[in-house]
């Protein structure tokens, strides 16, 4: 039972880290002047450390599982392939918006 209990707040990491990328996604594709709000190397840093820092919360997931004998989460994995894919996209936006 308490897999469970610390499985939702590893999810929150998630969640948070998703919710970041998307918003730098959002302010990627408005239509103001994203100079003023985000340049290259924000982007980059804010990538970098999303796909970081959910990396390490899965790895660390997987030691919890292991130590208290759960198993696997599929959503979580599910949710750090977003933010990887999120991170990379809004760098490719980033590309072409700066042509």
């Amino acid at each position: 039972m308490e897999w469970v209990e610390i499985n939702n707040l590893f999810r929150l990491i998630f969640l948070i880290l998703m919710i970041g990328s998307i918003v730098v996604s959002a302010v990627l594709l408005s239509t103001f002047k994203r100079g003023d709000v985000i340049n290259g190397f924000t982007l980059g840093i804010t990538s970098v450390l999303a796909i970081a820092v959910s990396g390490v919360t899965l790895i660390i997931m997987g030691y919890v599982a292991d130590e208290t004998g759960g198993s696997g989460d599929a959503i979580s994995t599910y949710l750090f392939l977003g933010i990887v894919g999120l991170s990379l996209v809004n760098g490719g936006i980033y590309a072409k918006k700066r042509r």
